[in-house]
């Protein structure tokens, strides 16, 4: 009995120390690894926080060919720092999956040991259950003996239950872990896809950069002539809009769409409203129509905009420097469609693809006519959503409503 209880101890105590002792400071290394990447992390939010501001002041100056220069300039600036950050947080992701690994492994090694020590204590109470209270008492030299051998037995019935609570425990915490490591895999597959975007961002704005400068052959004067000319183009074309639209409103049964309240759609960017939705004093000055079909969000150039409910993507477009630039619309089942504008990137979506609500389905930028990064969001009634085929690219058009009544 003796031997049986101090094997038992050796099994609970010591054996698996030395193996585990490795992991252990092996976790501690990452850990370490870990609080280091979280340092950065939150220096180079620091850093990012004073480029939005830098991006800010460079987008609230006169337009001029020298400033929307030094605008790109900026924007490239700000993207090159969201690079360096979304990869400090993929090296964070990284570590917390090796981390949460091994801490699952150690739980796994803790777990069959535990059990291996409930089999060979049960075992010894099964033998010790094959002797009657008189055989016992009668193999024995002493009375004392006898309690030893009493209290090793219950002993031996307290580790068990003991053991059977701590693997209960053990379990619930490895369920935990495993929704954990699925969550960082999640995030370092989500980031890596932004780090991908991200890039591509880089490179549209030093295309940018470039065709501006042959278009106007770094001259003021050319600069100013094409603002005039696009400007007069847009605002033919919010008419166009404007007009087309006032029609199709006639074409739905209001009392078919869901109840207008708080929290049917989530914020698809986390930001500022800079333009609310119908007859606002920059639209009048802006739209012969004087009518703005949505609402404008501004955080800051690239950051990423998510899909508002769930849905399916009906339709992506590019109105080119025109109307809603880079777009995308989403289908949802409540008779409500989505639009989301002037991404300065797709997040690799095609037309029939699935999102959920919060999904990253491009980046703030400022495609088609716009004095500035933000996002234009629209909603439509699904049955008179449509999309048509112009001059300077494919063109959303829909009965719209107040998106502020349903964020």
């Amino acid at each position: 009995m003796k031997k049986i209880i101090l094997i038992i101890c050796i099994l609970v105590i010591g054996f698996w120390l030395l193996p585990f002792g490795a992991r252990a400071a092996l976790i501690d290394n990452l850990k370490d690894q870990i609080s280091q990447k979280e340092e950065e992390i939150r220096q180079l939010e620091q850093q990012a926080a004073a480029f939005k501001k830098s991006l800010q002041d460079a987008q609230s100056k006169k337009s001029t060919l020298k400033n929307q220069i030094s605008l790109i300039e900026e924007r490239i600036k700000k993207l090159k720092n969201d690079i360096s950050l979304t990869n400090a947080k993929i090296s964070s992701a990284s570590l917390q999956i090796d981390k949460i690994s091994l801490d699952i492994s150690n739980k796994e090694n803790d777990i069959g040991k535990r059990e291996t020590s409930i089999g060979l204590m049960i075992q010894s109470l099964y033998e010790s259950d094959g002797e009657s209270l008189m055989e016992t008492v009668l193999t024995k030299s002493s009375l004392s003996d006898f309690l030893n051998q009493v209290r090793y037995l219950e002993t031996l019935q307290l580790n068990v239950y003991n053991e059977l609570t701590r693997i209960k425990e053990l379990k619930k915490e490895l369920e935990s872990q495993k929704i954990a490591i699925e969550y960082q895999r999640n995030l370092f597959y989500n980031l890596n896809n932004q780090l991908t975007n991200q890039k591509q961002i880089v490179d549209s704005e030093k295309k940018d950069k470039d065709y501006l400068l042959i278009q106007t052959k770094g001259q003021e004067k050319q600069y100013q002539s094409l603002l005039d000319e696009t400007l007069k183009k847009q605002q033919e074309i919010e008419q166009e809009i404007y007009e087309l639209e006032d029609k199709l409103k006639l074409a739905y049964d209001p009392s078919s769409l869901p109840d207008a309240r708080p929290g049917v759609f989530s914020w698809p960017l986390d930001g500022i409203l800079t333009q609310g939705y119908g007859y606002t004093a920059y639209s009048k000055k802006l739209y012969k129509g004087g009518f703005h079909n949505g609402i404008d969000v501004s955080s800051s150039y690239g950051e990423p905009i998510r899909a508002a409910k769930d849905g399916k993507i009906i339709a992506i477009g590019n109105c080119g420097k025109y109307a809603y630039g880079k777009w995308i619309a989403v289908q949802h089942e409540n008779k409500l469609t989505t639009l989301y504008a002037h991404f300065s990137s797709y997040n690799g979506l095609k037309v029939g693809d699935s999102v959920k609500r919060g999904d990253i389905i491009g980046y703030e930028g400022s495609t088609g006519y716009s004095t500035g990064a933000h996002l234009h969001f629209g909603v439509y009634v699904t049955e008179t959503f449509k999309v048509e085929s112009q001059w300077y690219g494919l063109l959303p058009l829909g009965a719209h409503l107040d998106p502020m009544k349903y964020l």
